[in-house]
């Protein structure tokens, strides 16, 4: 995927990393293939992080949970 498209990290300057866990708890875990009307590649966000992991692991999605 094109980086141009990915929206950037305010806390690393550099796209969003699975396992980013933002100040709402919230974990990051891909970008999606489909633009959003700001023209930024979509995001997939997992609300916590049992469900992180259980859709990492399906996903086969190499992750670092110790960024920021």
């Amino acid at each position: 995927m094109n980086n141009s498209y990915k929206r950037i990290n305010t806390e690393t300057g550099k796209p969003f990393e699975p396992g980013f866990e933002d100040e709402n708890g919230r974990f990051f875990l891909r970008y999606l293939s489909k633009h959003g009307n700001d023209g930024y590649l979509l995001e997939e966000w997992k609300k916590d992080l049992e469900s992180f992991m259980i859709k990492a692991k399906e996903l086969n999605i190499n992750f670092d949970l110790n960024q920021q």
